[in-house]
């Protein structure tokens, strides 16, 4: 079927209308979600924080489980380092992913204004279609008049051609650039994704090496100790060990069999002991880590760079 300029003009305007619709309806519910992921991540970042600090206290304050002891201090340090990757993964995912989809709010705008001016070109060009024709069966012997609305008929023909031009060429770049950005961002999101995880499980490993190497027999025996030592009861290891090693004195010289601190060669601390736990209350790059949902409550792309990390 054969359609008129301004037929084509108005078809593809209503296609390019539906086509920016669709695109700013899910870009916008893309954005949020990956808002909520961020802001997730960075409450998780709080409380990984919080067990960490946890764990270093605990640690400072056992003086009986001496591989629990030691067992703690490493889960703390260990955890506190997840918590520094988990902050580089939070600031990649604001700048990588959720930036660049939340522009797409005002260039959608900007696309809709256009696609609205060209329909409204398309309307005046009929309006004064119409104009003629009412002229031409009212007034055919007016030739002054019917010659002026010929003259407006082809102003307003040619605006909605220049606009219907203008828009495709938007179009076209338009959907270059959403494109490139959909792909670009969710391959940076998998990315950064794999990238934290692949570092999480390095310290998460370590962590459950150390608390393996946790001697709960031991720590019960000396438990166990100490509660006699507490009721008075004398110590009959250090009585054992005292005696042996006055028994063992040879030429002037005293080999002492005992050992002051039994569990230290076993479970020596393999961690620095002045590494700071830091602790953030709120995610500093969305203020309050309150949900957002109904169901719950720059960089090296090839590792991540802990002095850009809090």
């Amino acid at each position: 079927m054969n359609m008129t300029i301004g037929q084509q003009a108005e078809n593809q305007a209503k296609f390019c209308q539906t086509r920016v619709a669709n695109s700013e309806k899910y870009l916008g519910s893309l954005c949020e979600v990956m808002g909520s992921i961020t802001r997730k991540t960075a409450h998780i970042r709080d409380k990984g924080d919080i067990l960490a600090k946890l764990c270093k206290d605990y640690s400072d304050e056992e003086n009986v489980s001496h591989s629990l002891k030691a067992g703690l201090r490493v889960c703390a340090e260990n955890l506190s380092v997840i918590q520094d990757y988990r902050q580089t993964q939070i600031m990649r995912l604001e700048s990588k992913v959720v930036r660049p989809i939340s522009d797409y709010g005002n260039i959608c705008k900007q696309i809709k204004i256009g696609v609205k001016r060209e329909l409204e070109a398309v309307k005046r060009e009929d309006k004064k279609k119409i104009e003629l024709q009412k002229l031409r069966s009212k007034n055919p012997g007016n030739s002054h008049q019917i010659s002026r609305a010929q003259s407006d008929v082809e102003r307003a023909r040619e605006d909605a051609s220049i606009g219907s031009k203008h828009l495709e060429e938007q179009m076209v770049s338009f959907e270059k650039r959403r494109l490139h950005d959909i792909k670009t961002s969710m391959l940076d999101y998998f990315k950064i994704q794999l990238v934290f995880h692949a570092k999480a499980i390095e310290f998460y490993s370590k962590c459950f090496e150390s608390m393996s190497m946790v001697d709960e027999e031991r720590d019960l025996q000396e438990f166990q100790r100490k509660l006699s030592m507490a009721r008075g009861v004398p110590d009959t290891e250090e009585i054992s060990q005292a005696l042996t090693s006055m028994t063992t004195t040879t030429n002037g010289y005293s080999d002492t069999l005992g050992s002051s601190d039994p569990y230290t060669s076993t479970y020596e601390l393999t961690a620095s002991d002045h590494r700071r736990v830091r602790i953030s209350k709120t995610s500093t790059m969305y203020g309050d880590d309150e949900d957002d949902d109904e169901d719950d409550d720059y960089y090296d792309d090839d590792e991540y760079d802990l002095s850009t990390a809090r």
